[in-house]
């Protein structure tokens, strides 16, 4: 626990550091907020390349920035860094978990079939090991929740959509959660929810 919480220090510490109006951990800022976080956390891994939470917090802001505009050059160093991080840090289910999931943004770049199903094989496989690995983590569950609704439909991953996002907002009926995050989940489970439907 206390390892947990040196974590969300250290990360939103960083993210204050870089001019964002509210601290917010990573994984909650938008694209823009991302690129404006990632300056320091950048200038951090030039003076100490091996800090784990800085590889962890520029590996989640590169993703955060590759969702909504996606370049190669970001998601390959986002892997870099997360796998990095992972060597450093093997206990660690969240950088597992974001490992999974930029990996599949890899099939983005693909144009083979092969290719685009291996990338998506092998990030879904850690997503689903971070889970297994750390159940009652809610950031393992929701990076595995917005990869299952963003990946296309076919792959039927929305399931689990619809599993981790009701369990973040079972769990958030009983602790306190950003409302702004708990909005987005409810949104997202629908959404979820409508895939699989559809997918029957």
């Amino acid at each position: 626990m206390k390892v947990l919480k040196k974590t969300f220090l250290a990360a939103a510490l960083i993210v204050a550091l870089a001019g964002v109006a509210q601290a917010k951990e990573p994984w909650e800022l938008n694209a823009k907020e991302s690129r404006v976080a990632l300056g320091p956390v950048t200038a951090q891994l030039a003076k100490t390349p091996d800090n784990v939470e800085a590889l962890k917090t520029s590996g989640i802001l590169l993703q955060q920035i590759a969702r909504s505009d996606a370049k190669r050059e970001d998601v390959e160093q986002a892997e870099r860094n997360l796998k990095r991080a992972k060597e450093l840090a093997p206990a660690d289910q969240e950088i597992a978990a974001w490992l999974g999931s930029v990996t599949t943004m890899k099939a983005l770049f693909e144009t083979d079939p092969g290719r685009q199903t291996l990338w998506v094989k092998v990030g879904t496989k850690l997503m689903d090991a971070a889970v297994q690995g750390a159940p009652n983590n809610l950031v393992v569950r929701l990076v595995r929740a917005n990869n299952s609704v963003e990946l296309p439909p076919f792959l039927r991953r929305a399931r689990f959509g619809v599993e981790d996002f009701a369990y973040y907002l079972d769990a958030c009926a009983r602790q306190t959660c950003s409302p702004t995050q708990v909005e987005e989940a409810k949104q997202k489970l629908k959404q979820a929810q409508q895939l699989v439907a559809q997918a029957q």
